[in-house]
């Protein structure tokens, strides 16, 4: 139960003297706010949604340098440090980091980050000003994958989150969600910044963006998602006139018929088990969409390179966990076989409108680390391809 001290405590927006007065920081008080409003909900009380910049301005606090000023990008444009309401603690690479090599993982991402931060403004910028009566309709897009392709919904969030360009969101914050064994001290297992299965927003412009998992949610009853949306898909082709639709899993119900599927197969499973995926995608899926006029636009997101120290970057899958030297990030590798492997199959305008890719073989030093050579730090690699993603849409 939340205490009535707590309700009176995180009422207010921090201030120096509240931060002195509890021996908090601000980014601290910030994170703790925001797991009260979600445990607020939970428990079925009163929690104005904390979609509000102003408490956020300070989040380049670390000294990581500073924004360009030539290209007109606001100086609170982007997130750092938690200081986004959608962010995961574990990708944080500011929040988690605990030693000196955290601490140039977590620069060489924000540095990337600020090196094309004209690019990502751009694209975010123009959604800002595409107002909903310039739109025939507003879009509404699904995008469906695994735990990479959620990076790419954060960083959406994120960064429109900090122009003021959500109108609404719907978060389903899991109450337990386990750091990765490679962390030596977790801060955050659940709740707000811990890990969401689905989520959904809505820009001010109307355009709303809806992410599910493909394959059922994690650490749960598969009954509370959907065990493989692809094959609910493949139904609604078959049986609703070459048509599909977003499903019953959403965050919060679509406004709307789906405008743009964003699919990415993700890297859990073998190469051999995600071509047999991706296969069946392509042929049962995107080949029979492309022939409907009013299909939705398909947009196929590569697996991100994977830097592990084995040769060709990727996870070695077997019995136990890999030892302390192949499971470091190099800084680069020569191929991805998996990028390989999705384009022998994907074509543009043959089965999917647009292959969108990564472009990262020499990315390695912007991964979690820490045993993690697949997800990137956030802010960084998976900004400008959430950008990309998002020119993409129009």
């Amino acid at each position: 139960q939340i205490s009535t001290d707590e309700l009176t405590l995180y009422k207010d927006y921090w201030s120096p003297e509240l931060g002195e007065q509890l021996g908090l920081t601000q980014k601290e008080y910030r994170v703790k706010r925001r797991q009260h409003h979600w445990r607020r909900k939970q428990e079925g009380g009163d929690s104005t949604p904390d979609l509000k910049v102003e408490d956020d301005l300070t989040f380049m606090h670390d000294d990581l340098g500073s924004h360009r000023n030539d290209v007109n990008i606001p100086p609170t444009m982007g997130y750092y440090n938690l200081s986004c309401p959608f962010e995961w603690y574990k990708y944080s690479c500011a929040a988690i980091q605990d030693n000196e090599v955290d601490e140039q993982v977590t620069a060489a991402s924000m540095q990337y980050y600020q090196q094309h931060l004209a690019e990502i403004f751009r694209a975010f910028h123009s959604v800002s000003m595409n107002h909903p009566q310039q739109q025939q309709q507003p879009k509404r897009i699904l995008m469906t994958g695994d735990s990479l392709l959620r990076q790419l919904f954060i960083s959406l969030a994120c960064n429109a989150y900090s122009l003021n360009i959500i109108e609404h969101s719907e978060i389903q914050w899991r109450e337990v969600w386990p750091c990765p064994e490679g962390f030596a001290k977790c801060a955050i297992t659940g709740g707000q910044h811990g890990g969401f299965d689905a989520a959904s927003i809505r820009f001010t412009n109307g355009m709303e963006i809806h992410f599910v998992p493909h394959r059922g949610f994690a650490y749960t009853d598969m009954s509370k998602g959907e065990p493989d949306v692809l094959q609910r898909m493949k139904w609604q082709i078959d049986n609703l006139g070459n048509r599909i639709g977003f499903g019953k899993k959403t965050a919060f119900p679509p406004s709307g018929p789906m405008t743009h599927l964003v699919y990415s197969v993700g890297t859990h499973f073998s190469i051999w088990k995600s071509r047999k995926i991706l296969s069946y995608f392509a042929s049962e899926i995107a080949t029979t969409l492309m022939s409907n006029e009013r299909r939705p636009k398909i947009i196929y997101v590569i697996t991100p390179t994977a830097h592990f120290n084995t040769g060709d970057g990727q996870y070695i899958r077997r019995r136990g966990r890999m030892d302390g030297e192949t499971s470091k990030c190099v800084e680069r590798v020569t191929y991805n076989p998996r990028a390989k492997m999705e384009k022998q199959i994907l074509t543009e305008g043959v089965n999917v409108d647009v292959l969108l890719e990564y472009d990262d073989l020499d990315l390695g030093a912007l991964h979690v680390h820490k045993g993690d050579c697949v997800h990137y730090c956030m802010p960084g690699a998976a900004d400008l391809v959430a950008a990309r993603l998002l020119e993409s849409f129009f």
